[in-house]
């Protein structure tokens, strides 16, 4: 079991509008509420990493990726690394799980600072949706997490097949807006790494003026340098 501080102010009162808009929000009761307090808190409303829902973002973030890729293996039994990788990108990315964090009701139920007007147009909510998966997985392992996912965000909110018609060539883009910012842009190859079956690994970054603010690994430098592509432009929030 997980170990919340105890020092953590508790706003899940049970019966009250705000525990019931929990429940209606995860489709279930939830067992430990501490953790969903947790997962609930912004750094704006506690700094302590004890006591805000940082911790879980990060967990959340990788039982969020292994599921949603097992979702992408299962669906497309017959797509490349590449593809999948890709896939997966545009589903987890900060825009798409903050657009799903204020559908399933996340500002409601949040405990963050409102006054604050760059908050409430920031990706809280898709860190927090985050931090909710990381919260229902310590609680209810990870087969209900999996149902949770499924239910409450793919089906209702990702339309895999609008997907792959999204961004087709996604180093245009980020060429194009260079470009326009009058930004140096390079894409420059990195020492590759040893992968399954003797092949190479390639491993492109993007480096910004001078900077590298991306990197993407795969079986082909196309696939590594789309992928690098596509998490600059996320940082970079074109």
């Amino acid at each position: 079991m997980a170990i919340v501080p105890q020092i953590i102010v508790r706003f899940f009162v049970k019966d009250s509008e705000l525990y019931k808009s929990l429940q209606a929000m995860l489709g279930f009761t939830p067992g430990d509420e501490s953790l969903y307090e947790l997962a609930l808190c912004h750094s704006s409303s506690s700094k302590n990493p004890e006591e805000n829902n940082e911790r879980l973002e990060f967990l959340g973030d990788a039982i969020l990726g292994a599921i949603i890729g097992e979702y992408l293996f299962q669906k497309y039994p017959t797509k490349a690394e590449g593809y999948l990788t890709d896939m997966r990108s545009k589903i987890v990315n900060r825009k798409t799980l903050n657009q799903v964090g204020k559908k399933i009701g996340l500002p409601e139920v949040m405990d963050y600072n409102e006054k604050d007007y760059f908050l409430r147009n920031s990706p809280i909510f898709g860190n927090a949706f985050e931090a909710l998966v990381g919260a229902i997985y310590l609680d209810k392992g990870y087969s209900k997490t999996k149902k949770f996912i499924q239910k409450r965000m793919i089906i209702p909110y990702i339309d895999v097949e609008e997907l792959e018609q999204v961004e087709a060539n996604i180093k245009n883009k980020l060429i194009g807006w260079a470009k326009r910012e009058e930004k140096e842009l390079e894409f420059v190859e990195l020492e590759p790494d040893d992968a399954p079956n003797g092949r190479k690994r390639f491993n492109i970054a993007v480096k910004l003026d001078g900077k590298i603010v991306s990197q993407g690994s795969a079986l082909t430098k196309k696939e590594a340098s789309k992928i690098a592509a596509r998490e600059a432009i996320e940082i970079t929030e074109i």
